[in-house]
């Protein structure tokens, strides 16, 4: 291995150390605790150091939401294979990003947060437009035949992330839910998204 291949794979082990830092230091203690000298005392490094990957923190939060969206699509993924009817796959679908809102609490928040400040995040994050073209795909096999409507996707795929999102909002706040409990209401919501999609 030559001189540059050497520099290169330790800046790509550098930036590693970086991005497995912070993310744990949002998972332990919360997107508010992350700031760019304590990811460099984490990995012992100056903050210059990671300055010279980083250009501010929003930077690092960034770079985090996209792997989050990665794992929620491999997350998702996992269970997809396990199905085949389009229904229980649709089913599927939202109880394995309800599981993932609320394994991955501090990370989905930062998710769903990071986005806000963001101009177009279907361009920041391709793996949320990957996620957006997943479920419509799923979608399109509801309605069998029938064309699914741009209209139509965007207002069905604006209700399941909304009940969804709703109910992982709720379970921040009541802390006693039963994962029983969500699996319960979640089935019984798309049951009736669902019909309304098909008829639609």
């Amino acid at each position: 291995m030559g001189s540059r291949e050497r520099v290169e794979r330790l800046k790509a082990e550098v930036h590693k150390h970086i991005l497995d830092a912070a993310m744990s230091i949002v998972k332990n203690e919360g997107c508010g605790a992350l700031s760019i000298r304590k990811i460099a005392e984490t990995i012992e490094y100056s903050p210059p150091i990671v300055y010279s990957y980083f250009l501010n923190k929003e930077a690092v939060l960034i770079e985090l939401s996209k792997q989050g969206f990665t794992m929620l699509i491999n997350c998702i993924q996992q269970q997809l294979v396990l199905v085949t009817d389009p229904k229980e796959r649709m089913e599927a679908m939202l109880m394995a990003f309800l599981h993932f809102a609320t394994k991955e609490n501090e990370l989905y928040q930062l998710m769903y947060t990071v986005g806000t400040d963001v101009p177009d995040v279907g361009k920041a994050f391709p793996a949320l437009a990957t996620f957006i073209n997943l479920f419509r795909e799923e979608m399109q096999q509801l309605v069998k035949e029938n064309t699914l409507t741009e209209e139509t996707f965007r207002c069905n795929y604006l209700i399941c992330m909304s009940f969804v999102h709703g109910l992982v909002g709720l379970n921040r706040y009541y802390k006693n839910i039963e994962p029983a409990m969500n699996n319960m209401v979640l089935k019984k919501a798309i049951g009736g998204i669902i019909s309304t999609i098909e008829l639609s």
